[in-house]
């Protein structure tokens, strides 16, 4: 259908049923936001051309309360947006209209993480700072609350944006406040990286984002590390962020669920713990007697050693089986402890050992299926340790999701080196700095991602063997 064609049915709806074509209008820019943008800026100009109708139906809002510039960066339609705040006198405090949520377009462009959106919308908001929802709520909070992250980082990297890193909303709770509630850990460390952002201001609780990140803990039976609260409530710990409410936070120790549904909880996780380790302590403890290649007869030479005891694969398979063995014993036997609240801790430490036990099995059937393909199979043994890799570098998330969300980056900017390591005092005994030293930042990753960088090493140097001194 041509323009002019349907300019004129326009034009005919126009004159007979005003508020019906009005609501026609609203619903185009997200009716049609499949079209290219060039096509329904057309169309939206063409309507505006419409004198006088088109231009005042900038201002019009629909049963909701929106204007056509709400629909416009709801479908994130830059050139669109330009046009109605370019368009005419009519559209002077265009975006200054709210619908009947208190709703700015400024906060639809920010829930949807359209960053060029919201610098042309504030450069036509003086007072953007001021714009807040029906809860008090700018559009930082708004950004937050929907895991902006882009967003998030344009507002902190920008220092135009200052005034709304510490601003409050109507319950009193900051953005920081936000992140924690709405489990962002990846925008709570963007916040905690900007030193402009304040962690001591508490809401109209009395609470702290940290003292927030407690309770949220509280309430759940014995968290993952990869719990996003978790994730958080470290990384605030580890910048020594305020705490209000009373005492240091035992993770897996304090837990306020009704005693039914908190030990359902805790019993469900310990028991899927408990049969993994113990399936791979089985799996690795048939494996270490029944070695690739075979023993050497009775009546040779050292009768009963393994035949291929001296190639290089042998050894790290050897180690590699040890390693996965004893992660997942040790593992087994702190989760039946877990059962008492008083080695609840040993629960933290087998909840780590268990996926090492994993990849070290992993890279034990790796260096098996070497051992047994041979120097025939090149091209299949290469096949085999590229899909151990990829399985040992992707199938455990707590590898790298700490440092993938910044965690590192926040706390180093908010505490050093002393945040990083857990020494934000002198210890008064060794025994206390290796105590704080294993639940530091440093240790938990670096204990996860060395283990991951050997494996791929070692898997790389049986290659390069293998290609290079194929009887070695």
């Amino acid at each position: 259908m041509s323009l002019r064609h349907s300019a004129k049915n326009f034009d005919r709806l126009l004159n007979s049923q005003f508020e019906t074509t009005l609501r026609t209008l609203l619903s185009s820019i997200s009716t049609f936001h499949w079209l290219p943008a060039h096509k329904l800026a057309e169309i939206a100009q063409a309507i505006l051309d419409w004198e006088p109708q088109g231009p005042a139906l900038l201002t019009r809002v629909d049963s909701s309360g929106r204007t056509p510039l709400h629909f416009a960066v709801l479908c994130g339609e830059l050139d669109t947006v330009q046009m109605f705040l370019q368009h005419g006198d009519s559209s002077l405090g265009l975006a200054t209209i709210s619908d009947h949520q208190g709703s700015f377009p400024l906060h639809i462009a920010a829930m949807m993480g359209e960053t060029g959106i919201v610098d042309e919308l504030v450069k036509r908001s003086p007072d953007y700072c001021e714009m807040v929802d029906g809860k008090g709520r700018n559009l930082l909070h708004r950004a937050v609350e929907h895991g902006q992250e882009r967003v998030v980082r344009h507002i902190c990297q920008n220092g135009m944006f200052v005034m709304l890193l510490n601003a409050t909303d109507s319950h009193g709770n900051t953005s920081l406040h936000l992140g924690v509630i709405y489990e962002h850990p990846g925008i709570v460390s963007l916040l905690l990286a900007t030193t402009s952002v304040e962690m001591g201001i508490t809401n109209k609780d009395g609470l702290t984002a940290r003292d927030l990140a407690k309770r949220a803990i509280q309430l759940k039976p014995m968290p993952n590390f990869l719990d996003s609260h978790v994730l958080v409530y470290k990384c605030l710990w580890w910048s020594e962020a305020p705490l209000t409410v009373d005492g240091y936070l035992d993770l897996y120790e304090d837990n306020k669920l009704p005693d039914e549904e908190a030990s359902k909880g805790r019993s469900d996780k310990r028991e899927s713990r408990t049969v993994a380790s113990a399936l791979i302590a089985t799996v690795t403890f048939a494996a270490a007697f029944t070695v690739p290649g075979g023993f050497v007869a009775d009546d040779h030479a050292r009768a009963g050693t393994a035949i291929l005891a001296r190639r290089f694969a042998f050894k790290a398979f050897v180690v590699s089986d040890a390693m996965a063995f004893l992660c997942s014993i040790v593992a087994t036997c702190f989760l039946i402890d877990a059962r008492s609240g008083r080695f609840r801790r040993r629960y933290v430490l087998a909840s780590g050992l268990v996926p090492l036990g994993a990849q070290f099995m992993i890279a034990a059937f790796a260096f098996g299926f070497h051992l047994v393909l041979g120097s025939l199979n090149r091209w299949l043994i290469l096949f085999v340790y590229m899909l151990s890799l990829a399985s040992v570098l992707f199938a455990f998330p707590g590898i790298w999701t700490p440092m993938h969300i910044g965690l590192g980056k926040a706390i180093w900017r908010r505490a050093g080196w002393r945040g990083l390591v857990n020494i934000h005092e002198r210890p008064s005994s060794l025994t206390q700095l290796l105590v704080l030293f294993s639940w530091s930042f440093l240790f938990e990753n670096l204990r996860r991602t060395l283990c991951t960088l050997l494996i791929s090493a070692t898997f790389m140097v049986a290659i390069l063997l293998s290609i290079a001194l194929p009887d070695y």
